[in-house]
């Protein structure tokens, strides 16, 4: 069903928040078992790649140099969220020998989600242009995001990397988890009260009406507890990315939800970490 026929109940559909009923313990969760990953894994932490102070990544090194590297985006409707609490996903990727760059942008209300889609450009082409230094192969980047980070994931597989001085086909797959494609129901929730978005940006920041630019390799997953209009967003997309020619790996976790996703995936077993290690062993 598409996700338009959630309408009358827009506000919980489409605000996680409102839906889920676990938020506060899921975040307080993942935010131990992160603060713990960092602990163990190597890395360096809070490298500016922008002009303001939130424009920074966090490295989590693997110890090889050929590697595909991860570019992860973090949630929060663009409005909250740290990179630092999602260090727990960063781990079975570098236990797999793949490294991993978590960036940090500015938030809503601070700056408009166009300023945000530039800053997670500039990041990653931060990441290609440092590769050496991450320890990877900067020019091959698999994108990682969930919820709003999985939009801006979209938004990138949507780039002409050319106009970076980068390869067109830089980007050489994505994961996006509990993504929102087309942005719309925004305008008519109360997370808008932050974010701001006009009518006249919908088109240009939904990634439902642009389509991946190279036909690459997805992995798109939703919990099976989520708000069925949010789960409708992501079986849209997934249409839209198969048209442009990429294979899809439509995954729903049973007896997840929008938040217990992320601490659930600290298992390398998780059916989300395995379909991404699959692509990314594949890219070699």
């Amino acid at each position: 069903m598409p996700w338009r026929d959630w309408q009358d109940d827009i506000e919980r559909q489409f605000n996680p928040r409102a839906w889920a009923t676990d938020v506060e313990a899921q975040h307080a969760l993942r935010g131990k078992l992160s603060a713990e990953a960092r602990q163990r894994l190597k890395g360096e932490f809070n490298i500016p790649y922008g002009d303001t102070p939130r424009q920074a990544l966090d490295i989590y090194h693997a110890g090889k140099g050929n590697a595909p590297i991860v570019v992860y985006l973090h949630g929060g409707y663009w409005r909250v969220g740290e990179k630092e609490k999602q260090a727990i996903l960063a781990e079975p990727l570098v236990q797999s020998g793949f490294p991993v760059v978590m960036l940090g942008t500015d938030l809503c209300p601070a700056v408009s989600l166009d300023t945000i889609v530039e800053q997670v450009i500039r990041g990653i082409v931060w990441t290609a242009k440092n590769a050496k230094r991450i320890g990877g192969d900067g020019q091959r980047i698999y994108l990682y995001g969930h919820s709003a980070g999985a939009h801006l994931a979209a938004m990138a597989l949507a780039e002409d990397w050319t106009r970076h001085g980068l390869p067109a086909d830089l980007i050489r797959g994505a994961t996006m988890v509990s993504g929102i494609y087309d942005v719309e129901p925004v305008l008519h929730i109360s997370v808008n009260d932050l974010i701001k978005l006009t009518a006249d940006r919908v088109n240009a920041l939904s990634p439902q009406f642009h389509p991946p630019r190279m036909p690459v390799p997805l992995v798109l997953a939703a919990g099976g507890e989520e708000a069925p209009g949010w789960i409708a967003q992501t079986e849209e997309y997934a249409e839209v990315c198969k048209l442009a020619g990429c294979t899809v790996e439509f995954i729903v976790v049973p007896h997840e939800g929008h938040f217990s996703t992320i601490p659930m995936q600290a298992d390398p077993a998780h059916p989300i970490n395995q379909a991404m290690l699959l692509q990314l062993h594949a890219l070699g």
